[in-house]
């Protein structure tokens, strides 16, 4: 499905910032810093076990996976973009583990579900979750 919004080329990310651009006293704001990929190390811990394989996800979620999540929804709504961000975070082998597993139950695949959401989500999903309610 192509995106209609404009995407950075990759020589565009690339780009060295400029040197020493002079001050702009007109901004109230300093530019945000992101590391690059590489300087980013990913820890993972254990989220279910299949017997007793163990299977992980990250601790910290990118953000740049909450947001894939949250434009999918918009366009196919939650329910659909929820198995591309279960393959996302989960890995595509834990995916299939889940996928053809014998033993998994509603309960728990709603729980796995529910972490991987709010780990992806943060506090956004707890608040939507309380404005919706009432």
């Amino acid at each position: 499905m192509a995106s209609t919004t404009t995407r950075q080329t990759a020589a565009a990310r690339r780009r060295p910032a400029a040197k020493t651009a002079p001050a702009d006293d007109s901004l109230d704001f300093e530019p945000i810093r992101i590391a690059a990929d590489d300087e980013v190390e990913e820890e993972r811990v254990p989220l279910f076990y299949i017997g007793a394989e163990p299977y992980t996800i990250p601790k910290t979620i990118p953000k740049g996976v909450a947001l894939q999540y949250l434009r999918q929804a918009s366009t196919m709504g939650h329910e659909l973009a929820t198995a591309p961000l279960l393959i996302r975070v989960l890995g595509e082998d834990a995916y299939m583990a889940l996928e053809e597993s014998k033993a998994l139950t509603g309960p728990q695949l709603e729980k796995i579900v529910d972490i991987i959401v709010k780990q992806a989500l943060g506090d956004q999903e707890a608040e939507k979750g309380k404005a919706g309610r009432g």
